[in-house]
């Protein structure tokens, strides 16, 4: 069951504008969030939650994607996301990227469990998003999380030849090499 869960947790792009996501249940998502471990148990981490609509495609215009598929620029309006997340810490100080990792994947797993997905994206205008949302001197953007129902099929397969490349087949399939658990675990013996 959890392995399920995993395995359907996946950076989706393309969402379905007719399954929209409140902030009750995104609220959710982020109090799974909350609940997970924290470097010293500082929890430093907040989540600034963008379900504007017209927010909402101005920063699908503004993040970058998928590195990858060249010829595409993103989802266009029909495909936008319903909510972004941003997460963010206190400008002071920052916050552990460990943290910001088991927060965002947490968020993400949350997401799927009930049917919805997300994309961290790393890509994104920071001074702007800082400016916009007010949040100079007070915290630091770390990451953005496009959340809403997924309308695209992504599926995972073995590494061929090294490439860790994603692509899109012939039918649309964003497919996602991901290395073999032999060349991932190691033992004592093979450094």
């Amino acid at each position: 069951m959890f392995f399920d869960l995993v395995r359907k947790t996946r950076s989706y792009r393309r969402y379905d504008p007719g399954k929209p996501l409140g902030l009750d249940r995104i609220a959710e998502f982020v109090e799974a969030a909350r609940l997970t471990p924290s470097a010293g148990n500082l929890q430093k981490i907040r989540a600034l939650a963008v379900t504007d609509r017209d927010d909402v495609l101005l920063l699908t215009r503004e993040v970058k994607w998928a590195g990858y598929l060249k010829d595409w620029d993103g989802p266009d309006e029909s495909e936008a996301p319903s909510a972004y997340l941003l997460l963010l810490s206190p400008a002071d100080t920052g916050v552990s990227q460990i943290d910001v990792g088991i927060f965002a994947e947490t968020v993400l797993l949350a997401a799927t469990d009930a049917g919805f997905g997300g994309c961290m994206i790393l890509n994104f205008p920071r001074e702007e998003l800082t400016e916009r949302y007010r949040l100079a001197g007070k915290y630091r953007i770390e990451l953005v999380i496009s959340l809403g129902a997924p309308a695209e099929k992504v599926e995972i397969e073995e590494i061929k030849g090294g490439d860790v490349r994603y692509y899109r087949d012939g039918n649309g399939v964003h497919r996602v090499p991901k290395r073999p658990l032999s060349e991932v675990l190691l033992t004592p013996d093979e450094p």
